[in-house]
């Protein structure tokens, strides 16, 4: 986890899955006490990512709208940005192609 220039970050390596999910939870739990407007989740490390990650990812989103904040998925690629995208998360969340991108998606 780091701020930007603009927003707190939470960079994800590895598997997103059932038994990583609840280390993702602490972290969007300790940045999300701090009310951000923006937090972007990097998946460019992302290796794999389950349907127990996706979850986590509708989790993160659920809880972030209803403190007021936007979450903006970055970097999502191979078989994390597959199952995004098999599973519609893609179309809510909007992934952008990469981190350096997501700044551009926030609103000034």
């Amino acid at each position: 986890m780091w701020h930007s220039d603009v927003c707190p970050v939470i960079g994800l390596q590895g598997e997103l899955q059932a038994t990583t999910v609840a280390d993702f939870f602490d972290q969007m739990g300790r940045i999300l006490a701090d009310r951000p407007d923006v937090v972007v989740i990097d998946l460019s490390r992302v290796a794999f990512c389950d349907f127990d990650g996706v979850a986590a990812l509708v989790g993160a989103y659920r809880r972030a709208r209803q403190l007021g904040a936007r979450l903006v998925l970055a970097g999502a690629q191979g078989r994390c940005a597959q199952i995004l995208h098999r599973t519609g998360l893609d179309q809510i969340l909007r992934p952008v192609p990469a981190r350096a991108e997501a700044a551009a998606a926030i609103p000034a």
